[in-house]
C-alpha cells in the first residue's frame, strides 16, 4: 500500500518527503541548543532552515566544524599572499549567507571591520542581529551599495562556482571596485576533475570544459543547482585580467574546492 501511495507522488513531493525524513534525526537531536539560541547572542546559531540552506544537512556540529576549517583555510592562503609590512583590516565575506565563515573570521586578530553580503536576505538579517560586523543585502547582479577601494581583503567562498560566465565577470568588476589598490581577493573555484559528480553532463559539455577551461552547468537538485568548474589556466587568462594571481592551491576549501589569492592590479 505504501508503495502504491509512493509511487503516486509527484517527484518533487518524494524527494521532499525524503529530504524531510533525512533531516528528522538531525532536527530533533539539535532542538533543544537550536530553542535555547533564540535567547542568547554571540554564541547563537541560525536556525536549522538556513543552515540547511548551505551545507547537505542542518546539523549544527557541522555548520561550526566547516565554518572554522574554512576560516583556517582563508587564512593559511591569506598569510601566504600577503605583503608582510602592509596592514590588511577591513574584510568582507562575501556571499556571506547564514555566517558560517563570518563568525569565525571575526575573532582573527588581523580583522578590525568585518562586513557581510548576500543575497539572502533572511540569512543577512540573522547576521546583522546576532554577529559582529556589518551585513548587507545585494541584488543578484551588481552593482552594490558597497564602498568604492575600501575593502583590504574580499573573501568569496562557494560564490562562483556557481555563477555562469557572464555572470562571473560583472561579479569580478565590482569586487575590483570595492577592493582597495593592492588588496586581496581570496575566492574558491571548482576544479574540472569534479564534474565528475555530475553525470549528468553531455560529452559535448565536458568536451567545453576540456578545450575552454570552464563550464557553466545549471543543475536541478536542491543543493548547490548550478555548477561552474573553473581551470587554473582559464583563471589565470580571465581573471587576470583584472587580479594578479599570488597563490593557488588545489582542493584547499575544505578539501575539496580550490582556493586562490589574488592581488588588485
Amino acid at each position: 500500500m505504501i508503495r502504491k501511495v509512493w509511487r503516486l507522488l509527484p517527484p518533487r513531493a518524494r524527494g521532499s518527503l525524503r529530504e524531510a525524513l533525512r533531516e528528522l534525526p538531525i532536527r530533533l537531536q539539535d532542538a533543544v541548543p537550536d530553542l535555547l539560541d533564540r535567547f542568547t547572542r554571540g554564541t547563537a546559531l541560525p536556525p536549522a532552515r538556513l543552515r540547511r540552506k548551505v551545507a547537505l544537512s542542518s546539523g549544527r556540529k557541522a555548520f561550526l566544524a566547516i565554518g572554522e576549517e574554512a576560516s583556517r583555510n582563508v587564512a593559511d592562503i591569506f598569510e601566504a599572499a600577503r605583503e608582510a609590512s602592509a596592514d590588511y583590516p577591513r574584510w568582507l565575506d562575501f556571499g556571506c549567507g547564514p555566517g558560517r565563515v563570518s563568525r569565525h573570521l571575526a575573532g582573527r586578530r588581523e580583522v578590525c571591520e568585518l562586513w557581510g553580503a548576500d543575497v539572502d536576505a533572511e540569512a543577512v538579517a540573522w547576521d546583522a542581529a546576532h554577529l559582529p560586523g556589518r551585513y548587507v543585502r545585494l541584488d543578484a547582479d551588481p552593482p552594490t551599495p558597497l564602498p568604492a577601494s575600501h575593502f583590504d581583503v574580499v573573501y568569496a567562498g562557494s560564490v562562483f562556482t556557481h555563477f555562469d560566465e557572464e555572470r562571473q565577470l560583472r561579479w569580478l568588476t565590482e569586487l575590483h571596485r570595492i577592493l582597495r589598490p593592492g588588496g586581496l581577493l581570496i575566492a574558491s573555484s571548482h576544479a574540472p576533475s569534479l564534474s565528475a559528480f555530475r553525470p549528468d553532463l553531455a560529452p559535448e559539455d565536458r568536451e567545453r570544459l576540456l578545450s575552454r577551461g570552464f563550464l557553466f552547468a545549471p543543475g536541478s537538485g536542491p543543493f548547490s543547482e548550478d555548477s561552474a568548474f573553473h581551470s587554473s589556466d582559464y583563471l589565470v587568462k580571465t581573471w587576470g585580467k583584472l587580479f594578479g594571481l599570488q597563490a593557488y592551491r588545489q582542493f584547499a576549501l575544505n578539501a575539496y574546492q580550490d582556493l586562490a589569492a589574488w592581488k588588485k592590479w
